[in-house]
């Protein structure tokens, strides 16, 4: 086997073991300091690859020895229990032999080619590799997907529009593999697969191409969810230092408070006494709306959105008990909390209500769920789309709210439940719940 073939070689073991270790940094992990360690091991599996697939005539001996190869690299390289290296370290092969079969069925199927004269160096032989690093590259990009603990990363119309191009592709590809081979002439036989295989490379680019632009697109939406933690946290500092301030005004002030009540109470002003009172616990109810769970987020959203409630002239009630921190990253939490305020303070500024505008919060845990209902006042006016409850909200940038909280209970296994009436509007939210040590 010349040097180029030798090279050819290195270069699919590059791409089919580096797809392999993107398996494994997503479903593993590995420690940021052990990186060398895992480039080097990296290195090692694909010159070994290489070697075998060169050296190596007997099918059977290199699968098993690539398989050892491979559970080694996963157990050296990678975090996680054993178990689950021993496991994800078996997938390479798995993998490769689903993949081999698949091809040779579709060019038995297209062709009447003899798969035995693969292992010659040919341009049936590159347009064969290239076909099975497609392959490849669905089923390692399909388990990625499948599972993954998040969100699917890219939306999945587009998986499945991906999907039937890939397989169009590959049938496309086997029957020009049969006709390059029954059509006589080197020069259009050389053609035909020098076209094959810039096909096969630019469908394979594409795949790479898809998953790495979802891989951004998952990037730049918790980097969003994280700047919009951020603002929320900025404005619960924000809201402390206006409350200290406010404190401290209170305490120097309350000298003169306690005279100015004593004096009304001995001329028997009792009708400005109870004024003055009323003043008094107004400002003092407003000092102490900070909401205190031990959940920096939760604290900054909901005090946050009880003082834009109260500013507006809403009654704001609150139930909250959560004796532990739930596992449920605080960027959900932000979209769950806040939506359902910002459109109960919404519905509670709408005109035509038959009743002063409050909001009473409860948020618990019952059953082993993560309870949230917020009930406010409402004028009775709502609109649906195909039976789904909508936003009134004019502007066509609004309306996603309830979507993204559906969106983010369904993916924890919640449900929801929305209690549209004539003056008040409930929305209940149930997600099972998580210690988060336990979710470590």
């Amino acid at each position: 086997m010349s040097i180029l073939w030798i090279g050819w070689e290195l270069f699919i073991n590059l791409l089919e073991e580096g797809m392999f270790c993107y398996l494994l940094t997503k479903t593993l992990g590995y420690k940021k300091d052990k990186v060398v360690r895992l480039y080097l091991g990296f290195f090692l599996l694909i010159i070994f690859t290489t070697i075998l697939n060169v050296a190596v005539q007997h099918t059977n001996i290199v699968i098993l020895l690539l398989l050892l190869a491979d559970i080694v690299f996963s157990t050296f390289c990678f975090t996680s229990n054993h178990s689950s290296r021993f496991f994800w370290g078996c997938s390479a092969s798995v993998i490769g032999i689903l993949s081999n079969t698949v091809v040779f069925s579709m060019v038995s199927f297209f062709t009447n080619y003899d798969l035995n004269t693969l292992t010659v160096p040919s341009t049936i032989r590159i347009q064969m590799t290239l076909i099975y690093l497609v392959v490849c590259s669905v089923f390692y990009f399909t388990i990625i997907e499948l599972s993954s603990k998040k969100a699917i990363l890219l939306p999945r119309v587009l998986q499945i529009v991906l999907f039937i191009l890939l397989s169009l592709g590959i049938v496309a590809s086997d029957m020009l593999i049969g006709l390059s081979i029954s059509i006589p002439g080197n020069q259009i036989t050389s053609k035909l697969g020098f076209i094959g295989v810039v096909y096969l490379s630019v469908l394979l680019g594409c795949i790479f191409l898809f998953e790495a632009l979802g891989d951004y697109y998952h990037k730049n939406t918790a980097l969003t969810m994280q700047l919009r933690e951020a603002s929320l946290l900025e404005n619960h500092l924000e809201n402390i230092q206006v409350s200290m301030k406010t404190l401290r005004q209170w305490k120097h002030d309350y000298h003169h408070h306690t005279q100015a009540m004593q004096m009304l109470l001995e001329n028997q002003q009792y009708n400005e006494l109870n004024t003055y009172l009323a003043q008094f616990n107004s400002d003092f109810t407003n000092l102490t709306s900070m909401v205190s769970t031990g959940n920096p987020t939760l604290d900054a959203i909901l005090s946050s959105k009880i003082l834009i409630a109260k500013s507006h002239g809403i009654t704001v009630e609150q139930t909250i008990f959560l004796p532990e921190k739930p596992s449920i990253p605080q960027t959900d939490l932000c979209i769950v909390l806040g939506n359902l305020l910002d459109n109960a303070i919404e519905a509670c500024n709408k005109p035509n209500q038959q009743q002063l505008p409050y909001i009473n919060i409860t948020i618990k845990i019952h059953k082993g769920m993560l309870y949230f209902k917020v009930v406010n006042s409402s004028n009775g006016i709502y609109l649906f789309d195909n039976k789904k409850l909508i936003s009134t909200k004019k502007h066509p940038e609004h309306g996603y709210g309830f979507h993204n909280i559906n969106k983010i209970v369904e993916n924890y296994g919640g449900f929801f439940n929305y209690e549209p009436e004539n003056n008040s509007f409930a929305a209940t939210i149930m997600i099972p719940f998580q210690r988060e040590e336990e979710e470590k």
